[in-house]
């Protein structure tokens, strides 16, 4: 038989892992906002030649509003792509990624889910 007490206790030991989680990073959903941040992106990449650098942190006084809006880590413009890193964890990062031409990117393909068109998420791989 099972009691409110061994309900409660079953309730306590499972929340740190819910917490967990929730923790996840996970792309966003909202369309208009996805387009917005992949315009900013590529508008970014636009206004800042890379030249003989290999990439540039862009900022954060620099950042769009869309793209700030995500609260990243980081923002990075490199030759191929730029880079929204949103979490880095002890499995790796997590983050949306950008390239300059709409298909190449840095992973495997495996990596990655697209939530809009042109901008793809990654997740550790």
């Amino acid at each position: 038989m099972v009691t409110s007490r061994v309900i409660a206790c079953l309730f306590l030991a499972s929340a740190p892992a819910l917490t967990l989680l929730n923790a996840c990073a996970r792309p966003i959903v909202d369309v208009a906002k996805l387009e917005a941040i992949r315009k900013e992106a590529r508008s970014l990449a636009r206004s800042h030649p890379l030249a003989d650098q290999g990439a540039v942190d862009i900022p954060k006084s620099q950042w769009p509003p869309a793209i700030a809006s995500l609260d990243p880590k980081n923002v990075t413009v490199d030759h191929q792509r730029v880079d929204i890193l949103i979490q880095q964890g002890f499995d790796g990062c997590y983050g949306y990624e950008i390239p300059r031409d709409g298909v190449s990117l840095a992973m495997q393909a495996q990596c990655y889910s697209q939530p809009g068109k042109g901008i793809f998420w990654h997740n550790p791989c």
